[in-house]
């Protein structure tokens, strides 16, 4: 009997951040109940991804798919925990870098990734492709956050919203990649404000998925959750004429001042710069 499998690409932002962050944190409940692989256990097939969906190659294509599969060469297949794996750029790289409008690769990266899971554990495999979505104008503002924090974007959200308007359309891309995998995967979406109320937030979802007995499992507090006056303060620093070294300080700083801030008032913590 093959184990259940759970893919969770993504997107980026719909806090996928929090449920690996959860995933790990009670590791050593879960690892009697469930297999776990996260971005740094496929890291070689995701540096492949990001650098396909930024210039895609066929030759790109399939280094992706012999990385992924060395990824997997470890697991044993007859090991009958399911097998969650969770990693938001199986689905490309996050929109509004290097000249990405969408996520037009993720269809063709996640079609190899469930073909190389057949051939790993059988063409009988059951695999569930579940994405979580959120309001795309919320998603907007968080990516345009998230790429003020990770590059030295200067551009104010006025202007550098609509050109996110398309990679926003997340439904989309969900029923791009359900047309490719009929009948090899079934895919899902959940919309991740639904989760907000879930003892477990979006890891309740995913664990009920692959059948997994949650007893004793905590609730960890959201992650990467963004400051009110964040934005403007990064797209300050992104403007000023710091060099790039001291514009990477200040940041780091800056974000340190919000997470000491927040853990004072007892709210959810941030990360600094990943």
């Amino acid at each position: 009997m093959t184990p259940r499998i759970l893919i969770h690409p993504g997107f980026h932002k719909t806090g996928t951040s929090s449920l690996q962050r959860a995933t790990s944190a009670q590791a050593r409940l879960l690892a009697p109940r469930l297999r776990v692989l996260l971005t740094d256990d496929i890291r070689p097939a995701i540096h492949v991804a990001r650098r396909h969906s930024v210039r895609p190659d066929p030759r790109r294509l399939d280094t992706f798919t012999s990385n992924f599969a060395d990824c997997l060469s470890g697991v044993d297949t007859h090991d009958p925990r399911p097998l969650l794996i969770s990693a938001e750029a199986l689905s490309g790289q996050i929109p509004g870098r290097k000249g990405i409008t969408g996520y037009d690769t993720a269809p063709d990266l996640l079609e190899r990734a469930v073909t190389v899971l057949h051939q790993t554990f059988g063409d009988g495999a059951d695999i569930d492709l579940w994405f979580t979505t959120r309001d795309p104008e919320v998603w907007k503002r968080s990516a345009y956050y998230q790429n003020l924090r990770s590059t030295r974007l200067t551009e104010g959200f006025g202007t550098y919203g609509p050109k996110l308007d398309r990679a926003a359309r997340l439904d989309q891309v969900v029923e791009a990649v359900r047309d490719r995998l009929a009948g090899r995967a079934r895919v899902t979406a959940t919309r991740i404000e639904t989760c907000a109320d879930l003892p477990l937030g979006a890891l309740d979802i995913a664990l009920d998925r692959l059948g997994v007995d949650k007893t004793g499992l905590r609730p960890e507090p959201p992650h990467n959750t963004q400051p009110p006056d964040a934005a403007e303060a990064l797209l300050r620093l992104n403007r000023s004429s710091l060099s790039d070294e001291a514009l990477s300080t200040a940041k780091r700083e800056l974000l340190r001042r919000y997470r000491h801030m927040a853990e004072n008032r007892g709210d959810p913590t941030e990360d600094v710069i990943d």
